[in-house]
């Protein structure tokens, strides 16, 4: 976030110092509040920029296994031009890297889910998935497991079989009624 600020501080002084510098070149004379207002309109678009940016540089910068499934658009009132143009501020990827599947249990996969939001730091998530039920179970530290590695009482959200999570991980591992047919 400091970079950004820097950068934006940097950018306002760059456009300023060009105007300033073509004025001077062409011998013509702005008002001398053109020069704060250019400064300030240059560090606007930058931030604009850079916050437009920020998804597809993260997106450009993950490895092939990792592949984001759903994304958030961002609207708030101090930016009016989002409720035009939403930005994206946060995003799911599935890591199918870290995909585990049972052999004693049909159809659930366990996987790390990664949450990125921008401006905070990368959250992981291991996940059951189900792919006959189009279930999703979260796991922590005090689950407890049968003897087929399968969560005892546990709290299944049943998100359904075109949730984007579940379809990219039941399509990419053939694990789902879908894919054994396709």
């Amino acid at each position: 976030m400091f970079l950004g600020y820097v950068g934006a501080i940097a950018g306002g002084i760059g456009v300023a110092a060009t105007l300033l510098a073509l004025s001077k070149l062409f011998r013509f004379s702005l008002p001398k509040w053109m020069y704060p207002a250019a400064a300030g309109l240059g560090m606007l678009l930058l931030t604009i920029h850079i916050e437009y940016s920020w998804f597809g540089q993260v997106q450009d910068g993950l490895p092939p296994e990792i592949e984001v499934v759903e994304t958030f658009d961002y609207s708030v009132f101090y930016q009016p031009w989002t409720f035009v143009f939403p930005r994206v501020n946060r995003f799911v990827a599935v890591d199918h890297a870290t995909a585990r599947l049972n052999p004693e249990v049909e159809n659930i996969v366990l996987i790390d889910v990664l949450l990125m939001e921008r401006l905070s730091p990368a959250l992981k998530a291991v996940q059951f998935i189900n792919c006959a039920t189009g279930e999703r179970l979260l796991t922590g530290d005090d689950m407890e497991l049968d003897a087929n590695g399968m969560p005892l009482d546990a709290d299944w959200v049943a998100v359904g079989l075109d949730d984007a999570l579940i379809r990219s991980v039941c399509t990419r591992h053939g694990t789902s009624a879908e894919a054994a047919e396709g």
